[in-house]
């Protein structure tokens, strides 16, 4: 699946990516017999160097087995720490439900995109084997290319031994920048490029965790280092109450479930109202909880039809005049105050403007993102293929300030990568 990791593009840019990455997804989903998947991963803004989070500072603090800090440094995507090979070298990747491998980049990449990240060192690490099979990931608007190696991996404090990951020995220019290393995937065998067993299966097998089962915490308080990655049961700080659990369901009628996070969902209403959506006249509204991608996304139509009940004003001074938007799921009512869903997109010069986290598509089914997460308590259970929902803990639901999406360089806003 092509699949977005949308970091604050203009309306223009991700207008153009997310039909590209529609269509790649309609593409992909006819052809599930394949051995490999193509994903893109989106990222055309370029922070400075001293924003850089290095995955130094989120692994130093004092921690839980299980327990993954959250960086967002740049307000955009959230990453974690991970180490891989015997001398525990330290990275950080994008925590992502959409996609299944982990790469980072190799100690050869002599890429521009591969400049200020931390690099992989094979010879560092008396673990690490290969049979030089050949990775190449097609990305919508660029590409990963390198080869596959097996090594320990280390995540929340447990170490799985002989992990399948990508080396990067090439990656285009769109990671140029980049708050994070490289890429952790959490989705499902099935979509993995190379057929390569996901970390969370592995930590299974080898008897290191009961089931896979993982939870999130996205912090709406930008740094505030409060977001948890939680490997294993749900960790009763974050949420209060019950989880409500809902079953995967494939994106189109007898699909396979074991790709994506994909659920049914009844409506959205903003506030009491509800909003005509496309995907009621065929009673089958689909979609995919997705950590890697900042916003909402749905079929154009419905959104811009959402967008037009609101009156956001661009300095935020009517924001909590806003309305909420209301996701009914399984009949259960999943309220996503505007404090959540509203962004402050961040131009080239500073200038910030506040736009909801509302995003087009031409597909007919809808994704998710962080936007919507950010509201609840997130877990994700691939060993029984379901998602669940909880409230928040009293003490996590009230954001201080707003996230914000910062734009490209004008230059790249006028000339987008096809």
């Amino acid at each position: 699946m092509n699949k977005l990791l949308i970091a604050s593009i203009p309306s223009l840019i991700l207008s153009q990516a997310l039909f590209t990455h529609a269509e790649e997804l309609e593409k992909k989903l006819s052809e599930q017999e394949q051995s490999q998947s193509q994903r893109a991963y989106i990222h055309v803004h370029e922070p400075t160097k001293e924003q850089r989070l290095k995955s130094s500072e989120l692994i130093t603090q004092t921690l839980e087995e299980g327990e993954v800090v959250l960086g967002d440094k740049h307000n955009t995507q959230y990453f974690g720490a991970f180490l891989m090979g015997s001398q525990n070298q330290e990275f950080t990747g994008v925590l992502d439900t959409g996609s299944s491998n982990i790469w980072t980049p190799e100690k050869n990449c002599l890429s521009a995109a591969c400049e200020n990240k931390q690099k992989f060192d094979p010879e560092l690490s008396q673990t690490f084997s290969t049979n030089d099979q050949e990775l190449s990931i097609q990305y919508g608007t660029g590409n990963m290319q390198g080869y596959v190696g097996y090594d320990t991996v280390t995540f929340g404090g447990i170490s799985v031994f002989n992990q399948g990951i990508g080396l990067a020995s090439q990656l285009s220019d769109n990671f140029q920048n980049s708050p994070f290393d490289g890429i952790f995937g959490l989705a499902y065998k099935n979509i993995a490029s190379d057929q390569v067993t996901p970390w969370m299966d592995n930590a299974v097998q080898q008897g290191l965790i009961p089931k896979a089962i993982f939870s999130f915490y996205l912090s709406n308080t930008p740094s505030d280092g409060k977001g948890r990655l939680i490997i294993g049961e749900p960790d009763p700080r974050y949420y209060q109450g019950d989880i409500t659990w809902h079953p995967l369901q494939s994106l189109e009628t007898g699909g396979p479930i074991d790709f994506y996070y994909n659920i049914a969902f009844d409506s959205i209403a903003v506030n009491t109202e509800n909003v005509p959506l496309s995907c009621q006249y065929q009673g089958n509204c689909r979609a995919i909880v997705d950590s890697g991608t900042s916003l909402i996304v749905g079929p154009a139509e419905d959104v811009s039809n959402i967008l037009d009940t609101l009156n956001l004003s661009p300095d935020c001074s009517n924001l909590k005049d806003q309305p909420s938007l209301t996701f009914s799921i399984g009949g259960q009512n999943y309220v996503v105050p505007p404090e959540f869903y509203v962004v402050k997109q961040v131009d080239w010069w500073g200038q910030e403007q506040c736009t909801a986290g509302l995003a087009p598509s031409n597909q007919d089914f809808w994704i998710f993102g962080d936007a919507f997460m950010r509201a609840f308590y997130v877990v994700f259970d691939k060993t029984d293929s379901k998602v669940g929902f909880a409230k928040l803990a009293e003490d996590l639901s009230s954001p201080q300030e707003l996230r914000k999406h910062f734009t490209s360089h004008p230059m790249i806003a006028t000339n987008p990568i096809q």
